[in-house]
Formats: structure tokens, C-alpha cells, sequence
């Protein structure tokens, strides 16, 4: 048996501990930690579950096999790094830390320690993105066209820049790292982002209007739209060109556009449960993972360019 710890205990842990009820006969979580003692006693009371509200304490008085570090990304202070020193896996919700050099610290501990490590890139698990993948090695890609037009959040930490990251790390990533897992490594990035909408709004201190170009090592160019400015969730999703045919994929589904017609592939699994299955079926039979940690910081670079680019003008190379 597993026995799981949790750092944090916002909306996404719920996907988590729902997942892992699931698998009850393989895993148990036997300590919540959130620094607000209400929201981890919340957490961890359907589950029997011990309550922290530090993790240092967790660490000390709990003997665990993996955590799950579901914190904001200016949140990340050293869980990780204990979590690696201690020889306890590690499930990382993303983004990662905003600092690259300490993701990248902790993506050295993770292969030091010899530890499994995951992040929830779940877009990767969908049944429907598989078939994607399978589909374009045999395929002419030329561009791909990717969106995340969605609502201004409620979080009041997601509004604020240097806690979030702003909406491209924070929330659209799941499409430049969908793109990254289905067409290779990214070698170039530019990106220009406006405040438009949302100035007046309380807490407000970000961009809410973001384009980012990349160019692939493979020579695949892309453009990616986003914002938080709508009044429903708009559009999200990635469009694959390719020679005579288009592919458009969304959450429930992967439309295929060509000269025959549209059809269309379903969403037929549920992700959540799969990346955690995923995630255990590492830990206790070695197999692998569509998105580890140091597979993870590839996204992050990418996305922290485009930051980067936005802030300065300049066409940002990315660097491994």
C-alpha cells in the first residue's frame, strides 16, 4: 500500500482524491497539509486522513511513499527538495516553481534520489490525444494553431503576475505542452501580451490579452491565442495542419477535417484517473510516464519565454 501526503488542497486536489478513492487497493492518503487549517481539516476528513498545517511537521511526524504538491506556483518553497532528499515520489501539479533555476534544482534531486516523479499534464492522458499522436507519424505537419480564450479567474493569487505567472504559464500551458508532447521540442519563441479588458478589475495586475509564436526543431511553426477576458469559457484546444488534412483537438474530442469530410474521435477514458494509475504503475512496476519532472521543465522553459519575449520585444531561443 501507498501512503500518499498532500501539500495543498485547492480545486485541483479534488480530481486527485477522487482518482485515488478509485484506487483505494493500491494507495491511501494519510496526511493533508494546506497553511489554512480549515481548508486542510476540509480535505482530509472524508478521508481519515491526519491534518497539517506545515509541511515541515508532515515531514517529520509521517511516513510516506509519494506526495502530491498541488500549490500555487509561488508556493513551490523546498517540498519538493525535502520530498527528494527523503526518497518519497513525487506528483507535482503544474506549473512549476516561476524560478527556473530552482525547478531546475529540483529536477536534479528528483534524479539524484532515483524517485519517480510526475506532473499533471493530464491533456496527455486523454484517449483522444493518443490517437492524435499516432496518427502524425505518418503525417506532413505544417503549422499547428493553438487557444486558450477563456473567463478572468476567480483566485485572487491567479490574478497577481508574480504569484501566477500570468495566464500563459498558469493556465494555457496545457496546450504548449500538449503541442510539445504531440510535435517535439520548441527551439524558438516569440510573444506579445496587452492589458485590454480587465484594468478596472479588483486584484487585477496582469495581461489579459497573450500571442505567442514558436517554431519547432522540426521547423513546425505555430501561434497560440489567448486570454481572460471572455464571458464563458470560449475556446480551448490545439489544430494540428497538416498536408490535405486538419486536426482539431478539444477536451471531449479530436475532429479530423479532410477531403473526404469531418469525423470525429471521442473522448472514451478519464484522464484524472489515468495519469494517477499512471503515476502508482510507476512506483510500484517501473513503468513510465507521459510527463516526468525533467520532461515537465522543457514545458516551463518555453512558457517562461514567452514572458520573457513579451517583456522585451526580443525573439527568445530556448536552451536546453
Amino acid at each position: 500500500m501507498i501512503r500518499v501526503g498532500f501539500v495543498g488542497t485547492g480545486n485541483i486536489t479534488g480530481r486527485h482524491f477522487g482518482a485515488l478513492a478509485k484506487l483505494r487497493d493500491r494507495a491511501e492518503v494519510v496526511a493533508v497539509c494546506d497553511v489554512v487549517e480549515e481548508r486542510a481539516r476540509a480535505a482530509a476528513a472524508p478521508l481519515g486522513a491526519h491534518v497539517y498545517t506545515s509541511s515541515y511537521e508532515m515531514f517529520s511526524r509521517e511516513k510516506l511513499d509519494a506526495l502530491y504538491v498541488c500549490l500555487p506556483p509561488d508556493a513551490h518553497v523546498d517540498q519538493e527538495m525535502t520530498a527528494a532528499q527523503k526518497g518519497i515520489h513525487l506528483f507535482v501539479e503544474k506549473p512549476l516553481p516561476l524560478d527556473v533555476r530552482k525547478a531546475e534544482a529540483i529536477a536534479r534531486a528528483v534524479k539524484a534520489a532515483g524517485i519517480v516523479s510526475a506532473v499533471g499534464y493530464h491533456w496527455r492522458h486523454f484517449s483522444h490525444t493518443r490517437e492524435l499522436k499516432r496518427r502524425l507519424s505518418d503525417e506532413r505537419v505544417g503549422m499547428a494553431l493553438g487557444y486558450f480564450l477563456n473567463i478572468l479567474p476567480d483566485s485572487p493569487w491567479w490574478r497577481i503576475a508574480a504569484r501566477s505567472g500570468g495566464q500563459v504559464v498558469e493556465q494555457a500551458i496545457h496546450i504548449f505542452d500538449t503541442s510539445r508532447y504531440l510535435l517535439g521540442e520548441v527551439e524558438q519563441v516569440w510573444a506579445a501580451y496587452a492589458l485590454r479588458a480587465n484594468g478596472d478589475e479588483p486584484g487585477f495586475d496582469q495581461n489579459d490579452v497573450y500571442t505567442v509564436n514558436l517554431r519547432f526543431r522540426s521547423g513546425v511553426v505555430a501561434n497560440y491565442q489567448v486570454c481572460c477576458m471572455l464571458h464563458r469559457r470560449y475556446q480551448v484546444g490545439l489544430e494540428v495542419l497538416c498536408k490535405n488534412r486538419v486536426y482539431r483537438l478539444r477536451e471531449r474530442e479530436l475532429e479530423v477535417d479532410d477531403a473526404s469530410g469531418v469525423s470525429s474521435v471521442a473522448l472514451e477514458n478519464d484522464a484524472g484517473l489515468d495519469e494517477n494509475v499512471a503515476f502508482l504503475d510507476a512506483i510500484q512496476r517501473g513503468t513510465p510516464v507521459l510527463s516526468d519532472y525533467a520532461d515537465a521543465l522543457k514545458t516551463q522553459r518555453v512558457v517562461l519565454a514567452a514572458n520573457q519575449s513579451a517583456e522585451t520585444g526580443e525573439v527568445v531561443r530556448i536552451c536546453e
